[in-house]
């Protein structure tokens, strides 16, 4: 059966260009003058671009593969631990990881053991680039580990062209500088440095986002990913400015979060991104928690939260198209809505 992902493989592997495979499509569409559109189950119709998928699981062979690459490095790890040699197992782990991607990334294509390896590559290369670092300081050490993994992701990129190596470089990156920092100035905080990196990522994950406002090729799960790393460290680095500690919220703090909770609920529809949404609800809830419980019972203020988060994931998930097509054409986007999906 040929899908979306099938085409996009080819044009990775040169068997088709960007431009045939455009062609391609709209002669499945019907979109080419005189041509009917192909009513076949060979071919699936495409999903609407608010459906944000992405390639995680194309079957249990996926699932299988994983397995097996957690055991590997579980084994390693354990090796590791036993002989002392602990560099040697990071870059063995390090080849392992390669030589399976060319097998299973390259040639198979298989999404979830290529991010498993992905994951693997980067953290062997920062696990043996930590070990080198031998008895210099711990800020010092998570820089050369930083590193590791952002060259180390940069280099599985170029050749397997897996999205997650994306985020795992931006993490690399946030790595370097936020212990950069501390390194420099100790007595300073990086919550204000982690936001203000996070909202770097974003800008990224939206312009990689503009280039595919119809989500069908690779850049749009390179935009996911980036989208996953950047919301948390924006909304815990800013709510944490604004808040404190969660255990020391007041009325005042708990109202302000859940306005920014539903600030951030607005991002998200605009984007057409639930990334923003799901790294707040913590907060959300803590919010939602500290009022509840000012008029009801503890263990009943923990149920009603539940009840809440639950209510808004469930009913943003159902009218989640509903909602863009409402609120899109009312909000002053300016140039902003030529970047971002539209409704559908």
């Amino acid at each position: 059966m040929i899908r979306d992902e099938h085409i996009e493989a080819a044009v990775v592997q040169g068997i088709l260009t960007a431009d045939q495979a455009r062609r391609l499509r709209d002669l499945a569409a019907g979109s080419h003058p005189g041509v009917p559109a192909i009513e076949s189950p060979t071919i699936e119709p495409s999903v609407g671009p608010d459906d944000e998928k992405f390639r995680l699981i194309g079957g249990f062979n996926d699932v299988f593969v994983t397995i097996g690459v957690g055991l590997l490095v579980a084994a390693l790890f354990a090796l590791a631990g036993a002989l002392g040699f602990r560099i040697g197992f990071a870059v063995l782990a390090m080849l392992a990881a390669w030589g399976l991607s060319e097998v299973f990334s390259r040639r198979m294509r298989l999404a979830l053991p290529s991010i498993a390896l992905a994951i693997m590559f980067a953290g062997g290369a920062a696990f043996a680039a930590a070990s080198l670092g031998g008895q210099i300081p711990t800020n010092a050490t998570f820089i050369v580990a930083g590193l590791g993994a952002a060259l180390a992701a940069v280099a599985h990129e170029r050749r397997f062209q897996v999205p997650i190596d994306w985020a795992i470089a931006a993490l690399g990156l946030t790595c370097i500088i936020a212990n950069t920092v501390s390194l420099a100035m100790p007595d300073h905080s990086t919550t204000l440095l982690l936001a203000a990196v996070g909202a770097g990522i974003f800008l990224v994950a939206l312009r990689v986002d503009a280039s595919d406002l119809a989500r069908r090729t690779r850049r749009s799960d390179i935009a996911f990913w980036l989208h996953l790393v950047a919301a948390p460290m924006i909304v815990h680095g800013g709510l944490k400015l604004l808040v404190g500690s969660p255990s020391g919220m007041g009325t005042g703090e708990a109202l302000a979060v859940l306005g920014v909770f539903v600030l951030l609920g607005l991002v998200a529809l605009v984007i057409d991104r639930r990334a923003p949404l799901v790294s707040g609800l913590t907060y959300a809830g803590v919010a939602m928690g500290y009022l509840l419980s000012q008029g009801v019972t503890q263990d009943l203020g923990l149920s009603l939260t539940l009840l809440g988060l639950a209510v808004v994931v469930l009913g943003l998930s159902a009218g989640w198209r509903t909602l863009r097509r409402t609120l899109l054409p009312l909000l002053p986007l300016g140039s902003l809505r030529h970047s971002i999906p539209p409704p559908a």
